[in-house]
Parts: structure tokens; sequence; C-alpha cells
């Protein structure tokens, strides 16, 4: 094997050391190159998280006010809809009372209508059985009994 042979163990030395050497230079120029590289990297990347912080924090802050508009729409139908339902059952209340009052004064005209219809029944009636009183008498007794007396003895019966 060549590594163990001493007789050329110096030019393969020799080679070792200008090996490493030119490794060693270029390993030192590239080095700062590969540092800089690596910290731009670095820097990038920070600013893009800082930049994605910067975002999130701005489309928290517009969910929150969407939902703050949101709120202050719905108060605000809530309340614009509680001023027509009030406004709604005023008039529907009006109209009622308008109603009932017509109601009350049909039902008045009708109870008074009433009224005379049996004032003129019972009316009729007291001359309907002084007519059959007076037709009664006569044929139970043969009496004729005049009208006004045969009213008068209706009255007295019926009250």
């Amino acid at each position: 094997m060549p590594q163990f042979n001493f007789a050329d163990a110096l030019p393969q030395i020799l080679w070792l050391v200008v090996i490493f050497s030119i490794l060693y230079l270029s390993l030192t120029r590239m080095l700062p190159k590969v540092e800089r590289i690596v910290e731009d990297r670095k820097e990038r990347i920070a600013a893009d998280l800082r930049a994605a912080e910067a975002a999130r924090a701005e489309a928290e802050g517009a969910s929150s006010g969407g939902s703050n508009a949101i709120s202050d729409a719905r108060s605000r139908s809530l309340a614009l809809t509680g001023k027509a339902r009030d406004a709604a059952a005023a008039a529907t209340a009006k109209k009622l009372a308008a109603v009932d009052a017509d109601l009350a004064a049909k039902a008045d005209a009708a109870a008074q209508g009433l009224a005379g219809a049996k004032a003129a029944a019972i009316a009729e009636l007291d001359a309907v059985a002084a007519e059959a009183t007076i037709d009664l008498v006569a044929r139970v007794s043969g009496v004729a009994v005049s009208n006004d007396e045969a009213a008068t003895a209706v009255k007295k019966v019926a009250a």
C-alpha cells in the first residue's frame, strides 16, 4: 500500500500541505461571503416576519372594526324596528278605538231600534189583547165592552 511507503512520504506530505493550504485560503476568502449571505438571509426572514406580524395585527384590527360596525348596524336596526313597531301599534290602537266607537254607536242605535220595536210590539200586543178581550166578553157574556174599558182591563192584568 502506498500509505505505508516511507520513501514516498515526503512528496505526499508536501502535496498534503499544498492542498490543505489551497483549501484554507479558498475557505478564508469564501467564508465571509457565506457569512454575509447567511446574515442577509436572517435579516430578510426577520423583516418578513415583522411584515407578517404587522399584516396580522392590521387584519385583526380590520376584523374587530368590522365586528363593531356589524354590532352598531344591528343596534340601529333594532332601534328602527322598535320605533316602527311602536308606530304601527299606535296606529292600530287608534284604528281600533275608531272602530270600537263606530260599533258602539251602531250598537246603541240598534238597541234604540229594538227598544222602539219592542214598545211598538207591546203596544200592538195590547191593542190585539184589547180586541180579543172585547170579542171574548161579547161571546161569553153577550155584553158589549168599549175599546177603552178593554184596554184599561188589559193594562191592569199586564202590570
